[in-house]
């Protein structure tokens, strides 16, 4: 949450004129409520359980997807995700997640959180992504950067 995933992914297909797909803005738009109305009607379970369903309809359609940082909650999700030729984990010191997050009432499991808090969901998932991911990036670090790391281990394949 917070990372920068959706604005690397639309850098890289906007350079490598690849399809690109945000999933959270696509279930917004499948589902025509915001996330937080989606978490408030059904729940997280529910929201993940959606997450699953589009991660699946996305997976073979996009070339790039963004996904949220809470996918890694549906093992469903996290095994389509495993299956994935290449899965990059943007990660970046907390105190920068938590500035870029702290009052965003689009992201209900951030909105109201203290640093703490965050950091525990943070703990919570580490392990899950470390399982998936290709490799890990550092998103403090510019967009270029992030770019360039990313195009070098997709080409050297």
């Amino acid at each position: 949450m917070g990372t920068g995933k959706s604005t690397l992914a639309k850098h890289i297909s906007n350079n490598e004129q690849l399809s690109f797909v945000d999933l959270d803005s696509y279930i917004v738009k499948k589902e025509n409520k915001s996330i937080p109305q989606i978490f408030s009607d059904s729940g997280e379970s529910g929201f993940r359980k959606l997450e699953t369903k589009y991660l699946e309809e996305c997976i073979n359609k996009y070339d790039v997807i963004a996904t949220g940082g809470g996918i890694i909650e549906s093992a469903t999700a996290l095994k389509l995700l495993a299956s994935q030729q290449y899965v990059f984990w943007l990660d970046c010191d907390l105190n920068i997640i938590y500035d870029r997050i702290k009052n965003d009432s689009n992201r209900p499991n951030a909105n109201n959180k203290s640093y703490s808090e965050l950091n525990d969901l943070y703990l919570k998932r580490v392990s899950r992504y470390n399982e998936i991911a290709f490799t890990k990036l550092d998103s403090a670090n510019p967009i270029s950067i992030l770019y360039e790391v990313v195009m070098n281990h997709i080409n050297s394949d």
